[in-house]
């Protein structure tokens, strides 16, 4: 009893820490009813050491609790097995994670010690003896309380909101789509001819402002690690922060962006590196540099190349860190100088390694290497070190007297290491000025994320405090980005809303050069005169965003009309979110589509052809387009019969025998006459339907027959089956809309998140508006009719 009692206690501890917003209540039961469920079993039981199964159990859900508390105080999202890939990073951000030990995190470890001492010196296994009805019953009667709950979910469509947020549901779910594996068919291509066309068209070199002003020039990229943008100016107990930056600003010739916004994924500094220099979404599934290094890309490098140009990257750590050494190549850099190739004593380094003056005195002898290679100008993408959380300095690096509440705070950390950082910097320009390459290069400089996350309450009101103003998203994910232009003969604020996914189309105009084999999603931040916004992936839930005006924050559940919206201007809460309702879904679209070239190595394709591509070959989607999908559920007789008429696209139902064991024709017959039926008409496609509520029987004929794989089309009647049928399983799903329990609106941000092949409905009562927008999505809708479906005209 005293563990399911504490367990339950740590549920509660549990949903604090990981903010539950919705449908608290009926996430603690299922937690608490499933814990109650199986400590119930072990307790009932007449095993001689049942205790120790209980502590093990006890020990194994507290360690995870603790996992996801310490990773979601880091990344504001559970993690997944598949951050196990990541574990190798640990070791280098040991004190980054010493930071997340608060004491709420704590406790859910901190008791073990004293529960292991009570169970062995204390606690002796109860003798007592229960009548069966009990043994059995509770177990039952609680295991029918989880499947009756999960089935409520279910009917209402609520069960993968809940279980993105449920403890037990969400690892069961994660654990389940990890052995099936996660790669997601989109159902559809998520890229048209026309979207094609329009992203090329944003490639485009479109001169005005500063256009070409740094042509011919070499160009500098300095990534400075974790520099927010609230230090700039920031003036603390009469001490300046950042005076060399502030400095660089106010020079002629400098840009500064007030309102630039971090725009990384999985991969932290590494997703920095990434878009800025790509002007693609990161990943919201891994470090892009793990899961895409082996893609073809064409972004600022290998644009600054074909315009003769060297490109090479400097880093002061691990060459293998983030897998760098291997994306490196791809991405378009000729040389990595990484960690091994930097010469210094314990003495100089601090935190991760060599410190930032180590670092840039050696860098620019590097420099002045790449710069002898030809008369060409060079790249040089730097990647600085030294401010890396937890900001834990040596003593004689501590510069700024800090006031008594900030000593020993993350805050205080980071105002002397950032302060260092900007010396570093400073001397580094200096030092560029006198070897004559400040005047003959294009200087950028930009923070790669947050430096003080947000994700406690105490940082958060500690932040707040300092800043006089809240710390909300808005702060947390701003960074600074300065531009030198040499020539130039005026200095500017610009405050246009943008991310480092704008930066590649920004830069190019400054240096003159057109994005001409590539893809961009971002936008000229000088010149570009439409909306702008920045859509952050990571520590927010995918379809947040900052313009303007707003700062929109996706609930975690994944529903739109559970968010919320500040108004940027005033800090209240606004009300009424129908008018966002565009912008987040012209997020979705792009990151949808970002994902989609990525996935499907779009730029590979593109450069191989000359800009020319055969999506409908890439499209997942590569069914055939049929007004009119026969039903065949009478005889297989049928099924030749139709075929012999041309019909591409057949449909069948199929259902389990009495054992469930084999899969069976809805008229009794095996499926094996279907797969000799498909096996001799190889261009046809059959769509599998059911009434079993069971997925397993669909996997199983995927199991059974994966040389068919794309050639079935499955039907799901529910958004939670999605995850299933899709991960590593089918490519082609429709969903059933006849029954329908969700609304036009949960059906539309539905298939915005996930499209899939096309999507049936009730032929005597479906709402004509539905139809309407779906086609205007490019997705197929069907009324289903007695004999057969028919396409929606």
């Amino acid at each position: 009893m005293i563990f399911s009692i504490l367990l339950l206690l740590k549920i509660l501890l549990f949903m604090n820490i990981t903010n539950i917003q919705h449908y608290k209540f009926i996430i603690f039961f299922i937690s608490a009813t499933t814990i109650l469920f199986i400590f119930s079993i072990i307790h009932f039981s007449r095993h001689k050491r049942k205790s120790i199964f209980e502590l093990t159990l006890y020990i194994i859900i507290s360690f995870l609790m603790f996992v996801d508390v310490m990773y979601y105080s880091h990344f504001n999202i559970l993690p997944t097995v598949r951050m196990v890939s990541l574990i190798g990073q640990v070791g280098a951000v040991g004190d980054s994670i010493m930071e997340l030990f608060t004491f709420n995190n704590a406790l859910f470890i901190l008791d073990i010690p004293l529960i292991i001492f009570y169970v062995i010196k204390i606690h002796k296994n109860e003798s007592r003896e229960y009548n069966k009805y009990v043994k059995w019953g509770v177990p039952a009667a609680l295991l029918i309380l989880i499947i009756a709950a999960l089935s409520f979910l279910k009917v209402k469509g609520l069960l993968g909101p809940v279980s993105n947020q449920e403890f037990f549901t969400y690892h069961i779910k994660d654990i389940r789509n990890t052995l099936l594996g996660e790669e997601k068919a989109e159902g559809r291509s998520l890229v048209t001819q026309e979207d094609l066309e329009k992203l090329k068209e944003r490639s485009k070199l479109v001169e005005g402002e500063y256009t070409g002003l740094g042509k011919g020039k070499n160009l500098i990229v300095i990534q400075v690690e974790a520099l927010q943008n609230f230090v700039i100016d920031l003036v603390y107990e009469g001490q300046e922060i950042t005076p060399n930056l502030n400095k660089l600003i106010k020079e002629k010739g400098s840009l500064y962006f007030n309102n630039y916004y971090q725009q990384i994924g999985r991969g932290n500094t590494s997703d920095a590196e990434f878009v800025t220099n790509n002007s693609l979404y990161p990943s919201d599934e891994n470090s892009i540099y793990e899961e895409y290094a082996d893609n073809t890309f064409y972004g600022l490098p290998w644009i600054l190349r074909d315009n003769g140009y060297t490109a090479w990257v400097f880093h002061g750590y691990k060459k293998e860190f983030w897998n760098r050494e291997k994306a490196y190549v791809n991405l378009g850099f000729q040389r990595f100088l990484s960690e091994e190739d930097y010469q210094f004593t314990e003495e100089e380094a601090v935190g991760f390694g060599i410190m930032d003056e180590v670092f840039f005195s050696q860098t620019l002898k590097y420099m002045k290497e790449l710069d002898n290679i030809d008369e060409n100008p060079f790249y040089a993408f730097i990647i600085t070190l030294t401010s890396h959380t937890p900001f834990k300095m040596p003593e004689k690096l501590h510069t700024i007297k800090l006031k008594e509440e900030h000593e020993n705070t993350m805050l205080g950390d980071y105002l002397q290491a950032i302060h260092y950082a900007d010396k570093a910097l400073g001397e580094f320009i200096q030092q560029l000025k006198y070897e004559g390459y400040y005047d003959n290069s294009v200087i950028a400089i930009y923070g790669d994320h947050f430096a003080i996350k947000g994700s406690q309450q105490q940082e958060i009101d500690l932040m707040s405090d300092f800043l006089k103003k809240p710390y909300d998203l808005d702060e947390i994910m701003n960074v600074p980005l300065i531009i030198h232009i040499p020539g130039l003969e005026e200095n500017r604020t610009i405050e246009r809303i943008g991310s480092q996914l704008d930066f590649l189309p920004t830069i190019l105009n400054i240096m003159g050069y057109e994005n001409q084999k590539g893809i961009m999603f971002g936008r000229d931040l000088i010149n570009y005169e439409g909306d702008t916004f920045a859509a952050p992936l990571a520590y927010a839930t995918k379809g947040t965003f900052i313009d303007e005006d707003v700062i929109f924050h996706m609930s975690r559940d994944g529903i739109f009309k559970n968010s919320y919206a500040i108004d940027r201007k005033t800090n209240e809460r606004i009300e009424n979110i129908d008018s966002l309702r565009a912008t987040y879904e012209k997020v979705i679209d792009e990151i949808n589509k970002s994902n989609y070239i990525l996935k499907k190595n779009l730029l590979k394709h593109l450069i191989e052809n000359e800009g020319n591509v055969n999506l409908d070959e890439l499209a997942v989607m590569d069914i055939p387009y049929e007004k009119k999908i026969p039903k065949c559920n009478d005889s297989v007789d049928q099924l030749y019969q139709n075929a012999e008429k041309g019909r591409n696209i057949l449909s069948v139902e199929v259902k389990w025998d009495y054992n469930g064991e084999k899969v069976l024709l809805k008229d009794g017959t095996s499926i094996d006459k279907l797969i000799q039926f498909m096996k001799e008409n190889i261009e046809t496609y059959v769509i599998l339907r059911t009434s079993e509520k069971d997925e397993s029987l669909l996997l199983k004929i995927k199991d059974d027959y994966k040389d068919l794989i794309n050639r079935f089309i499955v039907e799901m009647t529910d958004f939670e089956s999605h995850a299933n049928l899709t991960s590593r399983a089918y490519k082609h799903v429709m969903l059933n809309l006849t029954e329908n329990q969700y609304t036009k609106e949960e059906v539309m941000e539905f298939l915005n998140r996930s499209p899939l092949a096309g999507v049936i409905l009730n032929s005597s009562s479906y709402d004509k508006s539905l139809a309407k927008e779906l086609k205007e999505m490019n997705v197929l809708v069907y009324v289903d009719n007695e004999n057969d479906m028919k396409i929606v005209k």
